[in-house]
């Protein structure tokens, strides 16, 4: 019967997905070839599909594994690429939903919860807009639960394959995504080995995470060796500066910071030494030495950009040493902006348009209402209200009754280091992104949700000397 009622479960979640997809297809939610082009995580479509491997090996501003699935989806696809885009990433976002209603299955909540909390992450405004974005969003959150799902298995099990299916999404995650540095591979390894001290299968963790942490660790020790840093991104001074002197114009023209980041490299011509380029002559000229790329857009690969973010980090540095206010003032902004509706997203505002009604119930997302900058500024702290009491409450109540029993599960303490470590990174060193870095791990954050309520329920029926129904713990 357990079977019969799950399959059922996963029918109605396929069947929803399916539906809504065709709806929000016939309203005009499309997937665009645009970011191919534009975007600047993306090497030039001529190296993608050419001379991929060279490329993403001399590239310096982004990790190796998006890059490597955009060319391989190209080279696949060919003409009708921008198809097998749009059908891979709505399998990611069916493949979420449904580790979501796994994973709670296995924690045994309250029946009802895996379902609707699948059901809530698959109708959601933003995953219908990010599923149509040809970013890696969604395959971030795809990693995270796949890691989240492995560990509650090898918790149970020990097995070596499920340590391995721990650690493998991460280094993905690694080599996918600059955020999730290596310090936080490190802490997670070195938290997830701490709690297993004491279990027998504790080697085949170790030796996993030792593997994941040397195959990360080998492409930032790529980068240190052909490019003098040891990083997966050299753009975290130029990320560092747009949250610092955010709000804080510089007129003086003498100084990089009174210039935009991420501006074309012809800007910053004169804080820079031309012969800082000659060592990289004929490594890989087009995606190196190329101020634009794909005709028309900014090329920000281009190794004196490596120059430009440090000379923005030692400014930023500078700023905040003279300025701790100011600076402290934009990461209370950025921590705000991180309970925001992910559709607030500067690249997902003229998508959610489109099913603005919805949005607007849905996510509470009441900047749809502004008429200029300051209303909009007040819609969005108050849209990020909800969101952040929900994430107190679940935080606070986890966190007590972890003091309490002295105890957490490996996959709670997983999740909360995730989520406080993107918290942390993206509230100090990014401003304006935060909701979607939010939203990356917002599955997790259901997952945690899910058992503060299974709690609340257990302890209502409890007291109110009612059978607790059936599945719930």
């Amino acid at each position: 019967m357990k079977n019969v009622s799950r399959l059922r479960e996963v029918s109605i979640i396929i069947a929803v997905f399916s539906i809504s997809r065709i709806l929000v297809w016939i309203i005009g939610l499309h997937l665009s070839p645009w970011p191919l082009y534009a975007y600047w995580q993306y090497l030039d479509l001529n190296t993608l599909t050419n001379h991929l491997f060279r490329g993403v090996w001399y590239d310096h501003a982004q990790p190796p594994a998006f890059n490597l699935f955009l060319g391989i989806v190209l080279k696949i696809g060919g003409k009708q690429s921008i198809l097998l885009f749009a059908a891979i990433l709505k399998m990611i976002s069916l493949a979420n939903g449904l580790l979501i209603f796994f994973i709670l299955k296995k924690l045994s909540v309250a029946s009802y919860l895996p379902l609707f909390a699948a059901l809530v992450y698959l109708l959601s405004p933003a995953t219908l807009i990010f599923e149509n974005e040809l970013f890696y969003t969604t395959a971030i959150s795809f990693l995270l639960l796949l890691a989240t799902y492995f560990l509650i298995r090898f918790a149970n099990s020990g097995n070596g394959w499920n340590a391995f299916g721990i650690f493998f999404p991460l280094t993905l995650l690694c080599l996918t995504r600059s955020v999730y540095h290596i310090i936080w591979l490190f802490v997670v390894s070195a938290s997830l080995l701490y709690y297993f001290r004491k279990n027998a299968s504790l080697y085949k963790l170790v030796l996993c995470s030792l593997i994941s942490i040397v195959l990360a660790g080998g492409w930032y020790l790529k980068n240190k060796v052909i490019f003098g840093r040891f990083t997966s991104s050299t753009w975290v001074g130029m990320n560092m500066a747009r949250n610092v002197f955010h709000d804080n114009e510089i007129r003086d023209s003498s100084l990089i910071e009174a210039y935009a980041p991420f501006s074309r490299i012809s800007v910053y011509r004169k804080f820079l030494d031309p012969r800082f380029e000659e060592s990289y002559r004929g490594l890989n000229d087009v995606d190196l030495l190329s101020e634009m790329k794909n005709d028309s857009f900014i090329n920000e690969t281009e190794v004196s950009y490596i120059k430009v973010s440090e000379l923005y980090q030692q400014a930023s540095m500078r700023y905040i040493r003279t300025h701790p206010g100011a600076y402290a003032k934009n990461v209370f902004q950025s921590a705000i902006l991180y309970f925001t509706p992910a559709t607030v997203y500067s690249l997902a505002v003229e998508q959610s348009k489109k099913i603005k009604a919805y949005d607007i119930l849905f996510s509470f997302n009441g900047t749809h209402f502004a008429a200029d900058k300051q209303q909009r500024r007040i819609l969005l702290t108050i849209s990020a209200i909800p969101k952040m009491i929900l994430y107190l409450m679940v935080f606070f109540i986890l966190i007590r009754y972890g003091i309490k029993s002295r105890s957490m599960s490996p996959w709670n303490l997983f999740i909360m280091i995730t989520i406080g470590f993107v918290f942390g990174v993206g509230s100090l060193f990014e401003h304006y992104e935060n909701m979607r870095f939010r939203f990356e791990t917002e599955p997790l954050f259901l997952v945690l949700a899910a058992q503060v309520f299974n709690m609340l329920y257990v302890r209502f029926k409890i007291r109110s000397n009612l059978p607790v129904q059936h599945g719930s713990a």
